[in-house]
Formats: structure tokens, C-alpha cells, sequence
């Protein structure tokens, strides 16, 4: 089935289409890594279980030339105590110095078990050029991550890695997302905190995503570790899944498959002590240094969408306030842009009039308009703005505004509160603007021609209907009135 509105909303609320039979077109479907099989689990109690069950799936890997993803957390640390010799690959994002203090340790662990580190060397341009591929493999928009992660695993690859080494599971397996097990939620309060980017505030068909989460309902409280097990498993390891076979690069996360036996000690993961099973094994692998604090894997979003205006796309509100989004919450639009773009690209259409008094001039002109693109924008100038050209409109801007959005041909109805073209371009980004033969050849026109042409832009020019005009009806009503 079918249902672009949903698959929108669920990318943008959990970063992964929920539904697995629902799609964005026909014929590109979507691929969630299916969860593990529960008879596959290697249950553990302590940091020895840990390192024991750790070094058997190190031993089934024998033989091949091993990769790993190394930051500066501990997870991938430990993971490095097991592969002595190999080739390790850390992320060291351009134009930036907040990463010094995690580069520092992942040079630590790299040279006190002799790997070989590589530096994957990430900028806005890298994540540009990755991001189609992982999109077209996906059949989807996808995490923040792949990009990059598709990038490490193509330099891998150029080396002679034949299998790459991650270990992106151990914070849900072991306790290590502190933030949301760090009180007992209500349904609706790990709701509001979990959604990662609620789709009514940004888009303007949204698909409610409530229902997720009434699924896990326990009277008023939410059973949010199955919830985490079920939804946040599944966003994760599937960026890493589709990352690395869009690179054709194998990969093998250790912890996968491991499973606490006992029940996580929530009391200890809110005193300060998350991950503290995985946090002993640290210990004993790194005895010389204290256990360094939870660092996500870079990526220096905020910096990347500082500037960045907003989607322009008619799927996306015009009213979104970028200053109260995150820089991940801004990608996450960005991307589904993108993807949108590349699978349905649209031509945007503008134009703009007083439409005072409509007429048939007014609807030939709307009809070609649209005959001419896929989404046309029509700005009806205001009531200040009419008489800032010392005339009068007979209908009211609100009225004139009604009146154009009930026209078949017209996707969106703008206001226009003046007569600044590129100001427009900026707000809506259309293709092309359409416009009265009378103004073409002029100075002015000239003028606007070679701006818009700058930003990719082209100008049409349409001659007017003969006869008819609001001015002549405006002058007829004034003579039958006898005024």
C-alpha cells in the first residue's frame, strides 16, 4: 500500500517507516532489518560473560581482514581489545574543534592495542554526494548516520577490509539510553519525549503516530523498555544495515546478540551508573584510565543546517520555526526533502495579482499558469498595497484571497505585502514566475529577468485577455449607477 502522508510522518517521528507494508510510491519499498530471533540471544550476568561471549563471535571471524568503527566511547573501545593489528576507522568531521577531546581517545585505544587508524574525513560536501546512494538503497530517507557510515565503509573497502566491526547495540542492550530510563513515563510524557520530530509541527497533512505508543499501555505508564526494545532496535540497526550494504561492506556488531539475564537495575542507571556491567569490562580492558562518559557518534548537524531556511516543498507548513528545531530535527526535513525531490521532482509556479473584481482575464491567466507546472502559488496583494499604487480594490484582501483559493488551478494561496521578487523566491523557491505581456521588454522586468535567472529561475510572460479587465468592470458599474 501506498500512503506518502504516512511514511512522512513516521520517518520524521521515529526515523524509520513503522508500518512495513506502507510505502512512499509504487515500487520503492522500504527494507526494516527484522529483529532478532529471542533463541539466538547469549544471556549474561556479569562483565566476564560479556567479554567471554565477545571473544567467541571474534574467534567465528578468523580469517577474515577486520574494520572497526572506532570513537571515542567506550563500546567500540572495548570491541578494539579483541582485534589487535586490524584497522581501525574514526570519524573526523572538517572545519570544526569539538571533537578534539573524542579524536584524543580514539588515538588512545588505537595505539594501546596496536591498531591501525584511518581517519574518515567528513564535511558537508561528503554528506551531499553519500546521501542519494543510502536514500536509493533504503527506498526511504534515512538517519543522520548513514551518510557517513557508507563513506567509512567505502575507504574500508578500498583498504582490503572485508569486514567491518560495530557496536551500536550496547546502549539499549545494557542500559545506556539514561535519558529515557530515567523515571517511570507516563504514555503520554515518553511520548512527547521519545517522538523525534512531532509531524504536525511541521508538515501539512500529518499522519497521527499515537497509536506506537498505545500499543505498549499499561493503564496510565508505558511499558517503555519493550517499547525501546521493539522501535528503537529496529531505527538504529537498520541505518547501520543499509549504510553498509549500500557500500557492500559485511559488518558484525558483537553485542547483537547478547542479552542481560537479569533485569536491568534501573535504580543503578539513575544514580549515575548506566551501562555498569559494560562499564566493569571497560575496567578490566583499560585499567590505566577512568571509564570515560557516554559520547553519541559525531556529526555536526547544528553547524550544518545553522543557516538553513526551512523546506520549500508544498508538503512542509510555511509557518515552521526553525529556531525552536535541533540540528537532527532539521535534517530529518531536509532529508525527507530530499528524497522527495529525487523521486517526485515538481516544477513550483508563482504568480501574483490583485484579482479585484474576478474575472475571465484573471482565470485564463491562472489556467495557462498551471498548465505550466505542478504547484502553483498565487500571491493576492493586499488592501495597503493596492492603494500604495494609488488605486482602490472594490473586494477586501480576505475576500479577494477566498475567492483565488477556490479557483481549481490554484494550489496555495500567499499574501503579498509587496512587490519584491527575489523576497518572494526566497520564501517559496518556484521555478518559474508567470506574468502580463505588458511588462515584458521593460527595465524593470529586465531587471527581475536577470535575478531570478541567477537563481535558477525563468520568467513567462502570458498577453492578457482582450475585453475584459476589472478596471472596465469597475468603470460600468460606476456609469450603471449613474455616479
Amino acid at each position: 500500500m501506498n500512503n506518502k502522508n504516512f511514511c512522512m510522518s513516521s520517518y520524521l517521528a521515529f526515523r524509520y517507516i513503522e508500518r512495513e507494508g506502507m510505502d512512499f510510491y509504487e515500487g520503492l519499498h522500504h527494507e526494516n532489518l527484522p529483529l532478532p530471533n529471542p533463541e539466538q540471544f547469549t544471556h549474561v550476568h556479569t562483565a566476564q560473560d560479556i567479554d567471554n561471549a565477545i571473544q567467541k563471535v571474534f574467534d567465528s571471524l578468523k580469517g577474515e581482514k577486520l574494520g572497526i568503527c572506532l570513537s571515542g566511547g567506550m563500546d567500540s573501545a572495548i570491541l578494539a581489545a579483541y582485534m589487535p593489528g586490524c584497522d581501525a576507522y574514526t570519524f573526523r568531521f572538517l572545519g570544526g574543534e569539538y571533537q578534539k577531546e573524542e579524536l584524543a581517545r580514539a588515538e588512545y585505544y588505537a595505539k594501546y592495542y596496536g591498531l591501525n587508524l584511518h581517519y574518515v574525513d567528513i564535511d558537508w560536501n561528503t554528506v551531499q554526494n553519500c546521501l542519494e546512494p543510502v536514500m536509493r538503497s533504503k527506498n526511504a530517507p534515512v538517519h543522520s548516520i548513514e551518510p557517513q557510515l557508507y563513506q567509512a565503509a567505502l575507504q574500508a573497502k578500498s583498504d582490503g577490509v572485508t569486514r567491518l566491526i560495530v557496536g551500536e547495540s550496547s546502549d539499549l542492550i545494557f542500559g545506556g539510553m539514561d535519558q529515557l530510563l530515567s523515571k517511570d513515563w507516563t504514555v503520554e510524557d515518553f511520548a512527547k519525549r521519545y517522538t523525534f520530530l512531532d509531524p504536525a509541527r511541521v508538515l501539512r497533512e500529518p499522519e497521527d503516530m499515537s497509536y506506537l505508543y498505545e500499543r505498549y499501555r499499561q493503564g496510565e505508564k508505558i511499558d517503555f523498555l519493550h517499547f525501546m526494545d521493539d522501535v528503537f532496535s529496529r531505527e538504529s540497526s537498520s541505518s547501520y544495515y543499509n549504510a553498509f550494504k549500500t557500500a557492500d561492506m559485511p559488518y558484525t556488531d558483537p553485542y547483537a546478540l547478547l542479552r542481560m539475564a537479569d533485569p536491568l537495575d534501573l535504580t543503578r542507571v539513575r544514580n549515575g551508573e548506566s551501562k555498569y556491567l559494560v562499564r566493569e569490562l571497560m575496567q578490566i580492558k583499560y585499567p590505566e584510565i577512568p571509564v570515560p562518559n557516554k559520547v553519541p557518534m559525531p556529526r555536526p548537524v547544528d553547524a550544518y543546517f545553522k543557516d538553513w531556511q526551512g523546506p520549500t516543498r508544498p508538503e512542509f507548513r510555511r509557518d515552521i520555526d526553525m529556531s525552536q528545531l535541533t540540528g537532527n530535527q532539521k535534517w530529518q526535513m531536509y532529508c525527507l526533502e530530499q528524497f522527495l525531490n529525487m523521486y517526485e521532482p515538481i516544477t513550483i509556479g508563482y504568480t501574483t495579482g490583485v484579482y479585484d473584481l474576478f474575472h475571465i482575464g484573471h482565470l485564463n491567466l491562472l489556467r495557462k499558469a498551471k498548465a505550466q507546472c505542478d504547484y502553483l502559488i498565487v500571491g493576492v496583494s493586499t488592501d495597503e498595497l493596492v492603494s500604495y499604487k494609488h488605486k482602490h480594490a472594490v473586494i477586501p484582501f480576505e475576500e479577494r484571497k477566498e475567492i483565488v483559493a477556490a479557483i481549481q488551478y490554484v494550489d496555495e494561496v500567499v499574501t503579498q505585502e509587496n512587490m519584491n521578487k527575489m523576497e518572494a523566491w526566497e520564501k517559496y523557491h518556484f521555478q518559474v514566475m508567470f506574468v502580463g505581456d505588458d511588462w515584458k521588454g521593460t527595465d524593470k522586468w529586465n531587471k527581475i529577468e536577470a535575478d531570478l535567472n541567477a537563481v535558477g529561475a525563468k520568467v513567462v510572460y502570458f498577453p492578457y485577455t482582450k475585453g475584459t479587465s476589472s478596471t472596465l468592470i469597475n468603470e460600468t458599474l460606476h456609469k450603471l449607477r449613474g455616479e
